[in-house]
């Protein structure tokens, strides 16, 4: 049955602060999610709803059985493909003149300005704060607003961050390094704040690319659902920030090829060229017992106890490690098998 946009968005349309003029604003808008799992894609579900006219969905993981408590629209058919293919095809069946970009790559200072060109606005839906530090870089650089999210526990936290109108991700939580005993594999993590935190980030991007005032600008709202606490703390410019006092010495990284996921147990390794594998050639040779999934972009199979996700650009993650030193080992074997095979194709840039 054939259903016009129109009629998907009239309720919408309806709500007095938005209108059929901020309807039209938000039909042009484009909004990069950074992280699609629990808090990342309820916002993406909600921002779809709203009538965001392109979502670009970006995230490096697969489904885990774990995520499907708290991955919005995500069953235990789609365990072991890509998030962000995922969600993209389910908001793509609401309405499909709604563009959905789905991107399956690791975010580095060297792909960023390239996976965020042309946003309006960038809603952080990651669990580390390594990432999250070359977003802000990236949204101090080129001025485009950051709304920074997280959920851990029974406890979330939001604020939109639009340097140098507002202080950025550094003023405020400066050196925050990623560590187990703080993520949500030890400490747990609700998918009913998760679901309340990527609410708020929609309402709050909605707010914000309207053009209407968001008190999330001024302010980091803080919500404790064991306690019933919406708490509101003052941000603060921080004097002689490294990342938004001085764009003349901004520095850009270069992203280790082998990086331990927070509170995962999983690696995610780059490879050492652009290349372009033919995972249906290597997918003949794994035993059919082993593998968990494939698809065009990805083919996750059973190595021993761990599991080996092997993305079409060379790229893989390693489940059940711990160990920086023996993930490199395990990716290192799996290129050169890949080399000495020709099952792939050297990209040259």
């Amino acid at each position: 049955m054939n259903v016009a946009s129109s009629e998907l968005y009239v309720r919408q349309a309806t709500v007095p602060s938005i209108g059929p003029d901020g309807l039209t604003v938000l039909r042009s808008a484009t909004v990069a999610v950074a992280g699609v799992g629990g808090v990342g894609s309820t916002a993406a579900y909600y921002l779809a709803r709203s009538g965001i006219g392109r979502l670009r969905l970006i995230d490096q993981d697969i489904v885990e059985p774990s995520n499907l408590q708290r991955i919005h629209s995500a069953t235990r058919q789609d365990l072991f493909h890509p998030k962000a293919e995922i969600l993209a095809r389910t908001l793509s069946e609401f309405d499909p003149s709604t563009r959905i970009d789905a991107v399956v790559e690791t975010i580095t200072d060297s792909n960023i300005e390239r996976l965020l060109e042309d946003v309006d606005l960038v809603l952080d839906g990651l669990d580390n704060f390594r990432t999250r530090y070359i977003l802000n870089n990236f949204a101090v650089r080129s001025k485009t607003p950051y709304l920074f999210l997280s959920a851990v526990a029974e406890q979330a936290h939001s604020a939109l961050l639009n340097p140098p109108n507002t202080p950025c991700l550094e003023c405020i939580m400066p050196d925050v390094s990623d560590r187990f005993e703080e993520s949500c594999e030890t400490l747990g993590v609700s998918p009913i704040i998760t679901g309340l935190a990527g609410a708020i980030g929609a309402s709050t991007a909605i707010q914000f690319l309207q053009g209407a005032k968001t008190r999330l600008t001024d302010e980091m709202l803080t919500v404790d659902i064991a306690g019933s606490d919406f708490l509101y703390s003052k941000l603060s410019k921080k004097k002689g920030c490294a990342a938004c006092s001085d764009l003349s010495n901004h520095e850009r990284h270069s992203e280790p090829p082998v990086t331990l996921l927070c509170g995962e147990h999983t690696a995610n390794a780059l490879p050492p060229e652009r290349m372009q594998v033919r995972l249906s050639s290597v997918s003949s040779g794994i035993p059919t017992e082993a593998i968990l999934a494939k698809s065009d972009s990805v083919l996750v199979y059973r190595q021993g106890p761990r599991t080996i996700s092997l993305f079409k650009t060379g790229r893989i993650l390693i489940g059940g490690i711990d160990n920086e030193a023996e993930a490199s080992r395990v990716a290192n074997g799996i290129w050169r098998n890949l080399r000495e095979s020709g099952l792939y194709s050297r990209i040259d840039i």
